[in-house]
């Protein structure tokens, strides 16, 4: 017979057929009986003691013994037994007993028998404090605790290097917390705010606990609109444009740390290495200009990947071209991306794809059109080279309709969407495709006329609401499961906020007034701050 954990081995039949059962189970349960006769106290199961140490650990010293943290006990944190009864032979021992002759008495048998009868006693008093115990009415559950979250989401703003732009910005609730990059003052601004003339990057933040905070940087020139949208920080992100040529990576640093950063280049032909690229380190409050053209002037598609090893960046790159310009907002990686909106009679549809893995991937390109969802034809299935970057020309496969572009796939890729239309073109990030709750829920600045056009890419319909802010009407509409729709924006809206019973992807199409020039402005999720979060300790997962 196997040893129980922690107990010594025990006797073929240590216990005579008369005994009770009661107390076979008092005596199995708390003491044996050792071939001497002995009584001993049931040694730990965490471990054994030696041979010649009895000792019995009050409840006080296995609170605080270190073994419950994996660590040996020390012999000092034992205290000795409670009084064993004196050693003597074991009662109705197998040796003194036969069929035809009743048991002699050995000496010392009323001690025995006194201390059998404090075993049974002590054994029903067990058991009735053990049914008691159940009477005592439970402990309440512990209250909620309250764990401190962040106070405030903010948002880094862009500054095209070497010109101006305004920066507009709208707050869910109350004011905005404005700072200047390189500067310590902080200003209090209105909820709606438009402000000319900057030059440097800014820090929005909202004013009012949970809320949440939206907006861009707006350029404007007599044949190019520009559109940067402001953006969280983030440890690993992408920044795709089509082409090194007269184009700039601007990677911020907003927080009062060093940051340490380095950016992977990646065009058709696969990685594109050089000097200053990695092990960057970006001062805290601080921006960093990298000219992408002395690295890869003359490809087609460029993609950068920033990460960190130290600290957060908000990354944007510029290109101002005879052709046209705009920023380029970073994007992320993921296996199901969307790009909300591509407007009616594009000249030019081009999505870039940057492949960081070091296997081939191969990706569906479908169309959410006015008629439904379906795969565009040619591009059922698309293969990627590792750690490059490929431009696929989509033109003529949307042949000029209004879509949201979906890009689905087994492996983790970037994409971007460069649009040429009224004579300027538009940069648009792809979103992870979200079918969250926050994807019901989208806000946006308005920096100028055009219209919005709505993403259902989901297999049900959606009812939506559109609110254009102070003194606008709401608008209301439906999009079936797969469609796109699309509504003019009033004018003199200045913010937007569309609710749905569905999860949406949306954008605004922009063009200048009387000018030639477009952008796109994306709508995000109304994030909101969070103050606090009620969380349920549990008492026994220890401290």
């Amino acid at each position: 017979m196997n040893p129980r954990r922690g107990m010594p081995p025990e006797p073929d039949d240590p216990f005579s057929n008369d005994e009770t059962d009661l107390e076979k189970s008092a005596i199995r349960r708390g003491l044996w009986l050792d071939e001497s006769q002995e009584v001993v106290a049931p040694r730990r199961a965490s471990r054994a003691l030696p041979d010649d140490q009895d000792d019995e650990p009050t409840l006080s010293s296995i609170d605080l013994a270190p073994s419950r943290r994996g660590e040996p006990a020390d012999e000092a944190d034992e205290e000795p037994a409670a009084d064993l009864p004196p050693a003597g032979p074991a009662p109705h021992s197998p040796a003194s007993t036969s069929p035809d002759q009743a048991p002699e008495t050995p000496a010392g048998d009323d001690d025995g028998s006194r201390w059998r009868l404090r075993v049974v006693a002590a054994t029903l008093l067990g058991l009735g404090a053990a049914f008691g115990l159940g009477a005592i009415p439970a402990e309440p559950a512990p209250l909620a605790q309250t764990i401190p979250l962040i106070t405030a989401i903010s948002r880094i703003c862009p500054a095209p290097n070497g010109a101006e732009s305004t920066l507009l910005a709208a707050s869910l609730e109350g004011d905005i917390q404005l700072r200047t990059i390189g500067e310590s003052g902080t200003s209090a601004e209105p909820g709606w705010l438009q402000l000319p003339g900057r030059t440097q990057p800014v820090i929005i933040s909202p004013a009012v606990q949970e809320s949440g905070v939206t907006g861009g940087s707006l350029l404007s020139s007599d044949r190019q609109l520009w559109w940067g949208a402001c953006r969280a920080p983030l440890d690993d992100q992408y920044v795709q444009v089509p082409g090194g040529a007269n184009a700039d990576l601007l990677i911020i640093n907003s927080e009062s740390t060093d940051a340490l950063v380095d950016v992977t280049l990646s065009g058709p032909d696969g990685e594109i290495v050089g000097d200053g690229l990695r092990g960057i380190t970006i001062p805290a409050d601080s921006q960093r200009v990298i000219d992408l053209g002395s690295f890869a002037d003359d490809v087609d598609a460029l993609g950068a990947r920033i990460r960190t090893s130290l600290g957060r960046v908000s990354a944007v790159a510029q290109i101002a071209r005879e052709d046209g310009g705009d920023f380029a907002t970073g994007t992320v990686q993921s296996t199901d991306l969307i790009i909300a909106a591509v407007p009616t009679d594009a000249s030019k549809t081009v999505v870039l794809l940057t492949n960081p893995g070091t296997s081939r991937a191969v990706v569906q390109i479908e169309a959410v059109s006015e008629a439904g969802r379906y795969a565009l034809p040619g591009f059922e299935s698309v293969t990627l080279d590792a750690q490059r970057t490929t431009a696929v020309d989509l033109t003529d496969a949307i042949g000029g309709l209004p879509v949201s572009v979906v890009i689905s796939g087994r492996d983790l890729i970037a994409a971007s969407a460069v649009v040429t239309t009224n004579g300027d073109l538009g940069i648009e990030p792809a979103q992870v495709v979200d079918e969250s709750v926050a994807a019901n829920d989208l806000v946006a600045v308005v920096p100028g006329p055009g219209r919005l056009q709505l993403a259902n890419p989901g297999d049900q319909e959606s009812l939506i609401v559109i609110d254009w802010g102070e003194d606008q009407a709401e608008a209301t509409t439906t999009a079936s499961a797969g469609t796109v729709v699309s509504v003019p924006i009033p004018e003199g809206a200045e913010t937007v906020r569309v609710t749905s019973t569905a999860p949406l992807s949306a954008a605004l199409l922009l063009s200048a007034q009387g000018r030639s020039g477009f952008a796109i402005a994306q709508l995000e999720p109304a994030a909101r701050t969070q103050a606090s979060m009620p969380v349920e300790i549990d008492a026994g997962l220890g401290g």
